[in-house]
């Protein structure tokens, strides 16, 4: 297996910007029109070949590592090359030992990166009876969070949502206090806020719907998501008929991203539904 990050000579934690850069610096050395030494290779090999081959490679790791999904699905298939150097059936072996939670976490590792989610899942849900399980006490943080991330997803597909809401919710607080996703980051949180802005509603009940709203919104994940989380919110208040939470709801939004998109309407929607309010206590 080819390493990408070695052909463009940038660390596995390099951020987006540092991948483009890296390729930039090696296709600017590849220019025809500068020198390029051909000491390593085969006399019968031109320049020109040389440099069209070494240009397709390069081209090859940026497509990969510049693209957030196909970079992740590379990161863990390496990871995975890196257990099965091993040399001996390591699955054997921590399946053999169930009684013990931290081969059971190194487990559901194992079967994630080699596609048997469906027996990850059974195990994740399996090791759950050992006292305080959590995958980071077993593993390192960021294979911990990236094997919950797995199965968050895998509880999404099957339609258990509160469970996903909870994994991505807590993975991302962690992301929050110490990154490790980085460039993938932005996936991540566009996943947890189309599970809770799509999937969620009219799944649970309305009370608990709104606690989760609250929740996501105190991750404070980023203004623009935040706002997002408030104006369904208001929505959801408006259809209550409790015009004066929604309204210190669109407070908060004109607070940390008035450019939200159709705001303005939903601001008019508020002050609509505050008139009779305001007739009462003329009245009064």
């Amino acid at each position: 297996m080819k390493n990408y990050y070695e052909i463009l000579g940038v660390h596995p934690d390099s951020s987006p910007q540092d991948i483009k850069s890296a390729f930039r610096k090696q296709a600017k050395r590849l220019h025809p029109d500068l020198h390029y030494s051909t000491d390593t290779v085969k006399a019968r090999e031109s320049p020109a070949t040389i440099r069209e081959s070494a240009m397709r490679l390069i081209l090859e790791a940026y497509k990969i590592l510049s693209d957030a999904e196909k970079r992740r699905s590379y990161d863990r298939e390496l990871r995975r090359q890196e257990r099965e150097n091993k040399g001996f059936d390591y699955h054997e072996f921590l399946k053999q030992r169930s009684d013990d939670p931290e081969s059971q976490a190194k487990l559901i590792v194992y079967d994630l990166l080699h596609d048997l989610d469906e027996e990850a899942l059974v195990v994740y849900e399996r090791s759950k009876a050992f006292p305080d399980f959590r995958l980071e006490r077993w593993l390192e943080r960021g294979e911990a969070m990236d094997s919950e991330y797995c199965i968050a997803e895998e509880y999404e597909k099957k339609g258990k949502y509160i469970k996903a809401y909870q994994i991505y919710k807590k993975i991302i607080r962690m992301e929050l206090e110490k990154p490790w996703f980085r460039y993938y980051f932005d996936v991540v949180a566009l996943k947890f806020r189309f599970l809770i802005l799509q999937k969620l509603p009219g799944r649970i009940d309305e009370e608990d719907y709104l606690d989760r709203l609250d929740e996501a919104i105190c991750l404070e994940i980023a203004p623009r998501e935040t706002a997002q989380y408030l104006r369904k919110k208001v929505e959801i208040l408006l259809h209550r008929g409790s015009s004066e939470a929604a309204f210190e709801a669109l407070q908060q939004i004109a607070q940390i991203y008035p450019k939200l998109a159709g705001f303005s309407a939903l601001r008019t929607k508020v002050e609509h539904a505050l008139e009779p309010s305001v007739e009462e206590n003329r009245v009064s």
